[in-house]
């Protein structure tokens, strides 16, 4: 265990508990937050920064964080990011940026747009940061040093990333396939359907489903890699098909939309539901309802982005709400 901050008066104290693989503040010798973490490959992949529900609103999230961020700028680890309170905190202070690992941010919002470079549109960018955001988890799910239930979290995270990605970008993406030949949209579609059921195989596997009992996880998720593979590769053919229909300012928008219907789109794999049209659009917000439904009653926490809306945002919401303006603690 690492001290990395003490205020010698023993009222706030955080340290690194490399053991149980979390970053820990303790308010007068109790923890009042964590923010866990992993190690692949030589990048941190930070998880989750939690506060106890009586301490929220005081600060103490965005104390642990910049005593993290400030420890691993020291050592010169860089970070793949998975923690929307953390992403709030890099929002405003640009300064932390370096930190990140720019092949493999993880979670994407805004910023990650205008990463793109001379030779790389706002879609490219996005689409090149959520694929390594998938690859990322499938390291985490797979990782054998990690417990168990570490790695089943892990696994359950990446299946709704999946799910959830997948149908954004059937939902947006397809949206222009109207002049496209039947076999580039026939493999796009059909190679989604058979990655939306690997998840389910995955999920029903890992909670032990007895129809895939049979199958050995390491057969699952070498299916799982596969399809995905495919599908980066095919995504990309379908991206590189859009950049050659429309200008920068509708790709760029189409980019910013399909980050935002993620964080609205099923946590759930549905494979035998009505993908494209009217009727898959309305299918996809049925389940949205569902998912998010089955996933309060299971105590399944799915992460979002943060979005900066107009009203919820405003001064005067968080004066009525009691919440500090920068709303770094509101969700901690």
């Amino acid at each position: 265990m690492t001290i990395l901050m003490d205020d010698q008066d023993g009222q706030v104290l955080v340290v690194e508990n490399s053991d149980l693989a979390y970053y820990e503040l303790r308010l007068e010798g109790a923890v009042a937050g964590t923010l866990d973490f992993r190690d692949i490959e030589g990048r941190r992949v930070l998880g989750l920064t939690e506060i106890r529900p009586d301490l929220r609103g005081r600060g103490l999230a965005t104390t642990l964080i910049h005593v993290v961020l400030d420890d691993l700028l020291r050592q010169g680890i860089q970070i793949s990011n998975y923690c929307p309170a953390v992403d709030r905190f890099l929002r405003t202070h640009s300064e932390y940026n370096v930190v990140v690992d720019p092949a493999r941010p993880g979670m994407t919002d805004s910023r990650t747009l205008h990463k793109a470079g001379p030779a790389e549109s706002a879609l490219d960018a996005a689409m090149r940061s959520e694929h390594a955001r998938l690859r990322d988890l499938v390291d985490e799910s797979r990782a054998g040093e990690t417990p168990l239930s570490h790695r089943r979290h892990d696994a359950d995270l990446f299946s709704a990333y999946a799910a959830q990605h997948l149908a954004a970008a059937t939902e947006l993406l397809l949206r222009h396939a109207g002049s496209w030949p039947a076999d580039d949209v026939s493999a796009y579609l059909g190679n989604i359907k058979q990655l939306e059921k690997s998840l389910r195989v995955l999920k029903g596997r890992q909670y032990g489903d007895s129809r895939y009992l049979h199958l050995r996880f390491g057969e699952v998720w070498e299916v799982v890699i596969r399809l995905l593979s495919e599908h980066e590769e095919l995504e990309n053919r379908v991206t590189a098909r859009i950049q050659d229909e429309f200008d920068q300012g509708i790709i760029k928008s189409l980019a910013e939309e399909l980050l935002l219907k993620q964080d609205k789109s099923p946590t759930r794999s549905h494979p035998s539901s009505p993908h494209m049209g009217v009727i898959g659009n309305l299918a996809r917000r049925l389940w949205r309802i569902a998912d998010t439904t089955t996933d309060d009653l299971e105590g399944r926490l799915v992460p979002t982005r943060y979005h900066r809306h107009p009203k919820r945002d405003s001064s005067f919401s968080h004066y009525l709400r009691g919440t500090p303006i920068d709303g770094e603690d509101a969700a901690t």
